[in-house]
Order: structure tokens, then C-alpha cells, then sequence
């Protein structure tokens, strides 16, 4: 697949992560768990699009993803599969860093797991 159909792809994931969290929020935003994890999950997304669309740097998507997936792995309630599947949808559009998905991945669980922990403090 090139990249203008990958752009395409990861342009959509993030138009439909957007209506998500307009549905969930009522198109409002405050300080809480769901909000941030909801907006901030549709601005990764779109992160990610923005990313591939201009052949950007590898370590600010998979640093995108990794904010999914503190959204959908790491928050109280159990896994959030809608969550899931949009990082591991981006996983497989967004460039490698050094050719290495495992480093893409440990980038991104590192990712999740400070923000865990920033979050957490924070609110």
C-alpha cells in the first residue's frame, strides 16, 4: 500500500475516532478521565495521519500510539477494545522506527505507561 493510501486509511481512523468521542462527550471537553482519553485518543489519531501523509518521524507516531493505548489498556474499567483496534489499525500504517515494529511498540508501551502515570498524578 503507498503512502497516499495510507494517509487515506489513517486519515479516516481519525475522523471516526473524532465522531466517537463527539458522541461520548456531547462535543464538550473538560478535565476528566474519559474526556482527555476520548480527544486526546482523536488527536493522536490524527497525529498519526498527519505523520504518514508528510513522511514524518517515526518516534511521534508510535508516541501517538502509545497514548491510545494507555486509553485502551491502561484506564480503570478494563480493556477498551474500540481503543485497541485503532492503535494496532495505526500500527500497521504509521513508518517503522529503524524498520523495527518491536521498537515501534516498546516505544508506544513506554508511552502508555508514563502517561499512566503523568495522568494519574495530575487528576
Amino acid at each position: 500500500m503507498g503512502r497516499t493510501a495510507k494517509s487515506i486509511v489513517a486519515a479516516f481512523d481519525a475522523v471516526v475516532m473524532a465522531g466517537a468521542a463527539y458522541s461520548e462527550t456531547g462535543g464538550g471537553f473538560a478535565l476528566t478521565p474519559p474526556y482527555l482519553i476520548l480527544w486526546g485518543a482523536a488527536a493522536a489519531a490524527a497525529i498519526c495521519a498527519i505523520v504518514v501523509f508528510a513522511n514524518g518521524s517515526s518516534l511521534v507516531a508510535w508516541s501517538a500510539i502509545g497514548y491510545i493505548l494507555f486509553g485502551g489498556l491502561l484506564t480503570s474499567g478494563g480493556i477498551h477494545w474500540p481503543l485497541l483496534a485503532l492503535a494496532v489499525a495505526l500500527m500497521a500504517l504509521v513508518p517503522r522506527p529503524r524498520d523495527s515494529i518491536w521498537t515501534g511498540v516498546g516505544l508506544a508501551l513506554l508511552v502508555a505507561l508514563a502517561a499512566r502515570l503523568i495522568i494519574g498524578v495530575l487528576i
